[in-house]
C-alpha cells in the first residue's frame, strides 16, 4: 500500500486502553478504508496512518471528527497512564480513577498550550511522569505530583509540588495548578518554559493553600 503520510486519531482511545468492541471497530475501519498502519502512539493514543487523502474525509465523518480542531482548549491534551496496581505486580497505586478524572476535567477557560499528563503507578515511572507537564507517581505514602516537565528539544524534569496525596487531593491540586497556569502564562507557553520564567516557588505559594501533603 502507498504511504500518503496522513493520519487520523481514533476517538475514545486514551491511556492505551481498548475494549473488545473498540478493537473490533478499529479492525473494521482499517479494512474498510485500507489503512496501511494502525499505530499506538507514545502518548498511548491510536492513530490511523497513511490513509489515501480522498478517503480521509469519509473516515473522519464516520468517526464524527470535525473538519477543524476545536478552539476551546480547556482540557488536557492527553493522559498517559500505566496499568497500576490493579494489573501490575510492581504497582503501588491504582491509576484508573485519576486517569478518567483527568480526562474528564474541564477548566473554566482555555489553556495557554497543550498539557500532557503522565500517571505512573509506582516510582519506576513507566509513563515518564517526570517529563510531563503534569506528572503523578504513586509512592507508599500517596501520590507525588510534579509540574513543568518536558521531553522536547529543550528537555526539563518536572518540579515536585507535593507528595503523599490521596486521589482526591491530587485531582484538586492539579486543577488549582492548571487554573493558575492558564490565568498567568502567556499564550503558547508550555509549562516548562512557564516555570523557568516565573519560578516554582512562586507557583507553590499560589496553589498549595488548603491542600494537604
Amino acid at each position: 500500500m502507498e504511504n500518503h503520510k496522513t493520519f487520523c486519531p481514533m476517538p475514545g482511545v486514551n491511556a492505551g486502553v481498548l475494549s473488545l468492541e473498540k478493537l473490533e471497530q478499529v479492525n473494521e475501519l482499517a479494512q474498510k478504508y485500507q489503512v496501511p498502519m494502525v499505530k499506538v502512539t507514545g502518548g498511548q493514543r491510536l492513530f490511523f496512518k497513511g490513509i489515501a487523502p480522498e478517503k480521509m474525509a469519509d473516515l473522519k465523518q464516520e468517526l464524527n471528527i470535525p473538519s477543524t480542531p476545536p478552539h476551546a482548549r480547556n482540557r488536557v491534551n492527553y493522559v498517559q497512564a500505566c496499568p497500576g496496581k490493579t494489573w501490575c505486580n510492581c504497582g503501588t497505586g491504582a491509576t484508573e480513577h485519576l486517569t478518567q478524572a483527568l480526562m474528564d476535567l474541564e477548566l473554566d477557560g482555555p489553556l495557554p498550550a497543550k498539557v500532557k499528563v503522565g500517571i505512573s503507578g509506582c516510582v519506576r515511572c513507566c509513563c515518564e511522569s517526570w517529563m510531563r507537564d503534569i506528572g503523578l507517581a504513586a509512592e507508599k505514602k500517596g501520590w507525588r505530583l510534579t509540574f513543568g516537565g518536558n521531553a522536547a528539544g529543550k528537555p526539563r524534569i518536572g518540579d515536585v509540588i507535593a507528595e503523599g496525596l490521596s486521589d482526591d487531593e491530587a485531582l484538586e491540586l492539579v486543577e488549582k495548578i492548571l487554573d493558575y497556569y492558564r490565568n498567568t502564562a502567556k499564550a503558547k507557553t508550555r509549562t516548562a518554559r512557564f516555570v523557568e520564567r516565573f519560578g516554582i516557588e512562586e507557583l507553590k505559594q499560589n496553589v498549595l493553600g488548603g491542600v494537604n501533603g
